[in-house]
């Protein structure tokens, strides 16, 4: 998520000066492991062995639901992806209204 940043992307010819530095970040990846972001967040859990009512899978479940307003199984992992390295970031804070939301 961070390998190329948004302000980077430009719809002109400037693309190619603005993407260059970026680049190596690419070439060490496997393409066809990008096709994972795409798909369901629920995969990349099954692939990592959590199980269906562990404690992790309920707390993911609840991050995607707060994200998308859906399960694990309907939130793509690319939203997951850029939700989860912001939330876990050591400068992120987490603010809640009083009396809820």
């Amino acid at each position: 998520v961070d390998a190329l940043p948004t302000a980077a992307l430009r719809g002109d010819i400037g693309t190619a000066l603005t993407i260059a530095p970026y680049l190596p970040n690419f070439a060490k990846l496997n393409p066809l492991n990008n096709l994972k972001l795409t798909k369901p967040f629920q995969t990349i859990l099954d692939d990592s062995g959590i199980t269906t009512m562990s404690f992790s899978q309920r707390w993911l479940d609840l991050l995607c639901f707060c994200l998308s307003g859906l399960k694990a199984d309907g939130t793509i992992t690319a939203e997951m992806a850029m939700m989860m390295g912001e939330f876990y970031d050591d400068e992120a804070t987490m603010d809640c209204p009083k009396g809820g939301a």
